[in-house]
């Protein structure tokens, strides 16, 4: 089988997982409880991915430069559209295109995205990079579901 195949299933799995247990737990409990879980789970998810994405890519993890090439990685690899750049220490992300925001609006959820944002986006990011630089400030300084142009977040080593 293609290894394009494999990995587009792979993917499309891996979003169905993510959405398809929210809503159980959503049907069980509530949205509020969903979410809580779903917080949980990001919490735990980027050390996984960070550690993968270091032995894939053969790296110490330690250095800033190792952080910037993982980031970009995960986002590829995820479908974002995005672009990092430097200010001074800080590495900053912006996204133009999110593949999350297109699956809540195709699922006409959009009005839940800042919420899930709040909730997703503040942790998953400071998670992954302190896998690679030890303990970061992480900042949003804008973000699609909020009505802007980009997501925008800043990440800075202390």
């Amino acid at each position: 089988m293609q290894p394009e195949l494999l990995s587009e299933y792979f993917k499309k799995c891996f979003l169905a997982v993510d959405g398809l247990w929210f809503v159980m737990v959503e049907k069980a409990d509530s949205f509020d409880k969903a979410l809580d879980m779903d917080r949980k789970v990001w919490e735990v998810l980027p050390k996984i991915q960070a550690r993968k994405i270091k032995e894939l890519l053969e790296m110490e993890g330690d250095r800033e430069e190792d952080l910037a090439e993982a980031v970009k990685f995960k986002l590829d690899a995820e479908d974002f559209v995005s672009e990092l750049s430097r200010q001074e220490r800080a590495m900053k992300i912006t996204i133009t295109q999110c593949p999350w925001l297109g699956l809540l609006r195709k699922s006409k959820r959009e009005h839940l995205a800042e919420k899930i944002s709040d909730a997703i986006c503040s942790v998953e990011y400071g998670v992954f990079a302190e896998e690679f630089v030890g303990p970061v400030n992480f900042e949003i300084l804008s973000r699609l579901c909020s009505g802007d142009k980009a997501c925008c977040f800043l990440i800075t080593p202390h």
